[in-house]
């Protein structure tokens, strides 16, 4: 598969049987279609390419479903975007838009379980917030941005469901039904049992997720049979992943960050603090591949991200391009 093309694009094209530079070609296509800058030429190759083999009609039809989803935004949005015809950043821009349309076409589709089970869960928190809740057994519950959970408690059960892609502290330690037995945290491919235990979990998506103890113990056990279940103590925490999971010491600072409110970088990537700052804003926020490697440290403000970007401009060899005020790049000076 193309490495053009982002991560959900390629999981699309592999779950769908299309070929990667069949849907590649349709996206440069698009982005033409979408830049008002085709001529009769290039409608006549478009023709020509479309006809040529049966994958190319195939993708092309992929993609206009994508377009069509997306709506009325998707020209504005690829006018201001897509500037530069030979901009990496700007495919990348694109393949993102793109992949919005999947997620939207599988979510409507009922194929993926996030949306859904974020919309039904008995808490959730929207985008760009950090919620506290106090649940029934006395326990305490912080949801990170865009993050949700349901809960099940009866006579002899405790379970707490984490939605997909959701973030959550969960603090048992004064809960009231201890007698019930242990509280069981199920995330999406994972099931911790735990008891008077401080901790955080995340769902990575793509069946992976992080869970770090802050006090007390917690037992894992993940959805891969070759994976032997693992006790966590305080001050551990552990990455798990179809391929594999390692146990690594806790940074409580860094573990509580968001909690308090902070994006808290140690010599990240600038693409990927972008990517995990863009977890708490609207729209799409993505940089150039020319500044991706750019090293980004220190403690940010989740509640304003506008600020954050300002920081980084005055911090980093930057400029920050508001194409929208939900889309935005970060390209060099």
């Amino acid at each position: 598969m193309s490495d053009a093309l982002p991560g959900p694009l390629r999981q699309y094209a592999d779950r769908h049987g299309l070929d990667s530079a069949s849907l590649q070609a349709a996206l440069d296509w698009q982005v033409l279609f979408w830049s008002g800058e085709q001529q009769a030429a290039d409608r006549e190759r478009w023709r020509r390419w479309l006809n040529a083999d049966a994958e190319h009609r195939q993708a092309w039809d992929a993609v206009a479903r994508m377009a069509g989803t997306l709506g009325t935004l998707s020209p504005q949005v690829a006018r201001r975007t897509l500037e530069r015809p030979s901009s990496v950043g700007r495919r990348r821009a694109l393949g993102a838009l793109a992949a919005v349309g999947v997620g939207s076409m599988l979510m409507l589709a009922g194929a993926r379980g996030g949306f859904w089970q974020k919309a039904m869960a008995d808490y959730r928190c929207a985008r760009g917030e950090q919620q506290r809740f106090r649940l029934e057994d006395g326990s305490s519950l912080i949801l990170n941005t865009a993050s949700a959970v349901s809960v099940d408690f009866g006579q002899d059960r405790r379970r707490i469901s984490l939605a997909p892609e959701s973030e959550v502290a969960l603090d048992t330690r004064s809960s009231t039904l201890k007698k019930a037995g242990p509280l069981s945290l199920a995330l999406p491919a994972a099931l911790l049992n735990v008891q008077g235990a401080w901790l955080t979990a995340r769902d990575l998506g793509h069946g992976a997720g992080t869970v770090g103890v802050l006090a007390g113990g917690a037992q894992l056990v993940t959805a891969y049979p070759r994976q032997a279940a693992v006790t966590l103590n305080a001050g551990q925490q552990v990455h798990f992943d179809p391929d594999g999971l390692s146990v690594t010491p806790l940074s409580r600072q860094r573990a509580l960050a968001w909690t308090r409110g902070v994006l808290q970088a140690d010599r990240w990537r600038l693409a990927d603090f972008l990517d995990e700052l863009s977890r708490y804003r609207d729209g799409l926020l993505y940089c150039d591949d020319e500044v991706a490697d750019l090293i980004v440290s220190g403690a940010y403000p989740l509640k304003d991200t506008d600020y954050v970007l300002e920081s980084l401009a005055r911090a980093l060899p930057v400029a920050i391009h508001y194409r929208t005020p939900w889309l935005v790049r970060v390209a060099a000076v």
